[in-house]
């Protein structure tokens, strides 16, 4: 008689959870995803896919019990990874408390948990409504930022400068916010890139750590990536002190195991901000560059882990060229047409990957959800990199219809 296969639920179906879903199959496990968007493409690669909004603590557990699950996996997905640390407490799988899950899932819980604990956090207040911030607006000086409590990719965020620009943000925000909370947070002035990547954390230690510099392109959006830069330029002693702080909240927060993807301020006085600490790996393909870059795989250890596995890291090598996830996007709405590449960055281009396919509708990029494809790139050293990367968008171009 065979053994029965193991079965793990893997919450959503997107291009991004594409390459752990892969993984899972290739071990040999029974894949089970679940979103409320049949036509997902991650769904054409699993053995069963049910159709439940992954927010509903109470169904999703219900199905998760039903279906005798073996693990629970959120993988790129900030909305899914309070509902899989939920499904992995009450079932006694491996998983990470909810309620720091929750906590780091939601912006104005985690910037709570940040003051509480006397790290570096921008002043902040949480809201509901205009009028509610009307009544403490004294307690902020301009700008300042308006994002949704429980969004991720940058999507909904908006800078303002006076106080008649907060209606037409708060109300962009609240789009994207499935709680209907928004946050009102102090502009915090950069000395350097922001930092953006993941980390790796098990056994309640980081063990993989790889943040890069993030890029953006100014004339589109200034608040949402558009690429990934590895390895980071910053100094190893701003990365220690990073790491150092990273590792604190890990302990605070009893974080057992699990991709995390981070995004962290300098400030011009060489302070640390945690700007963000998401239970799950980043989005834009960020596993991907970094296994490309050094050969530690997260997207294999994700899964490993939830599924009771402690995950190795294999043939590690250091950074030695210069790596680049970069987001594929448009200046403005159409119907796609084309990808237009350019010969002279041939050579440097590991993989890209589409997300939108020939007439399908392409919005003007304001957040993760506006992404036409992915871009890993390579390149020998770091003057290719800037002459490359100065021009991007006109050497891998969005074409419209």
């Amino acid at each position: 008689m065979q053994d029965k296969k193991k079965k793990i639920l893997i919450l959503g179906g997107t291009s991004f959870q594409v390459p752990c879903i892969k993984y899972a199959k290739a071990m040999n496990y029974h894949v089970v995803t679940c979103d409320d968007s049949p036509i997902n493409p991650g769904h054409e690669y699993s053995d069963d896919f049910y159709k439940v909004n992954i927010t509903d603590l109470k169904a999703m557990l219900k199905l998760a019990r039903k279906l005798e699950i073996d693990g629970v996996l959120a993988y790129a997905s900030n909305l899914a990874a309070p509902t899989a640390a939920f499904i992995a407490e009450k079932m006694g799988l491996p998983g990470n408390p909810y309620q720091s899950v929750k906590t780091l899932s939601e912006k104005d819980l985690y910037r709570r948990f940040l003051r509480i604990q006397a790290f570096n956090t921008p002043r902040y207040g949480a809201y509901s409504s205009l009028k509610d911030y009307a009544n403490s607006s004294e307690e902020f000086q301009y700008p300042v930022l308006i994002k949704p409590v429980d969004s991720c990719g940058s999507k909904g965020i908006s800078a303002v400068n006076d106080f008649w620009e907060m209606d037409q943000a708060i109300t962009y925000a609240m789009k994207f916010s499935h709680c209907k909370r928004f946050i009102v947070e102090e502009f915090i002035e950069k000395k350097y890139p922001q930092l953006d990547g993941d980390i790796f954390v098990y056994d309640g230690k980081i063990i993989a750590y790889y943040l890069g510099d993030q890029g953006n392109d100014l004339e589109v959006n200034s608040f949402v990536p558009s690429s990934i830069n590895y390895p980071s330029l910053l100094s190893a002693d701003i990365h220690e002190r990073i790491q150092s702080e990273l590792q604190r909240a890990i302990d605070l927060l009893k974080i057992k195991f699990g991709g995390l993807n981070i995004e962290v301020i300098v400030d011009k006085h060489d302070d640390v901000y945690l700007i963000e600490m998401a239970a799950r790996n980043g989005i834009n393909c960020i596993p991907d560059i970094i296994k490309s870059a050094s050969n530690v795989d997260m997207i294999k250890m994700s899964v490993d882990a939830c599924m009771g596995i402690e995950p190795q890291i294999e043939n590690h090598k250091n950074i030695n060229h210069f790596y680049t996830s970069y987001v594929i996007h448009s200046n403005q709405d159409g119907i796609f047409k084309s990808l237009k590449v350019h010969e002279s960055i041939f050579d440097y281009i590991l993989e890209i990957r589409l997300m939108v396919e020939k007439g399908g509708n392409i919005y003007r990029f304001n957040g993760s959800n506006c992404t036409v494809g992915i871009g890993l790139l390579e390149f020998p050293n770091i003057e290719v990199r800037d002459k490359m990367m100065d021009k991007i968008e006109e050497l891998i171009a969005v074409e419209l219809e």
